[in-house]
């Protein structure tokens, strides 16, 4: 198994293609896993099969890749997709945002640590720590998509606020 962390950030686009490449190539060659710890949800997409969201140091989400972009699950995830650039998009917008803070790593709660900033949460949500359970929407589907959620069926998109960019 070989870990790479962050190996393409800060890196222009051509090294970092070719970072990828060499990835790639070392995973034919020597038939090994490779696990790649990143923020750059386009390389994510581009190169993993399956993926592993996290907040707070804590797994929130877990499918095959092409699954979690399509139906994200988790709150948290849906946030992280829908503040990416896409090209071709509806031009100028504001991009969303997850409200609130980060809270900080000693106040661990034992409850859902993302609750703060969802627009989904209840008192459950606050007094209890959700399972890594399959959610998986298809009916017959195996555990492969997996979240920490409370409302998984139910957690809503973002939207962007009120003010649009260029306005």
């Amino acid at each position: 198994m070989l870990i790479a962390d962050e190996p393409t950030t800060a890196l222009d686009v051509t090294v970092q293609a070719g970072i990828l490449e060499v990835l790639q190539s070392l995973r034919e060659r020597l038939g090994t896993a490779i696990v790649l710890i990143t923020h750059d949800l386009g390389v994510v997409a581009d190169t993993a099969d399956r993926v592993l969201v996290m907040y707070e140091g804590r797994p929130v989400e877990q499918a095959p890749v092409d699954e979690l972009f399509a139906e994200p699950r988790h709150p948290y995830t849906r946030g992280l997709l829908g503040a990416v650039l896409r090209p071709g998009g509806e031009g100028k917008r504001r991009l969303p945002e997850i409200p609130g803070l980060v809270p900080s790593l000693d106040a661990q709660p034992d409850a859902c640590t993302f609750a703060p900033r969802c627009a989904h949460a209840d008192d459950r949500c606050t007094t209890g720590r959700p399972a890594f359970k399959p959610v998986s929407l298809h009916a017959g589907a195996d555990a492969a998509h997996r979240a920490a959620c409370w409302h998984p069926q139910d957690a809503p998109a973002l939207t962007p606020t009120t003010q649009e960019a260029g306005q």
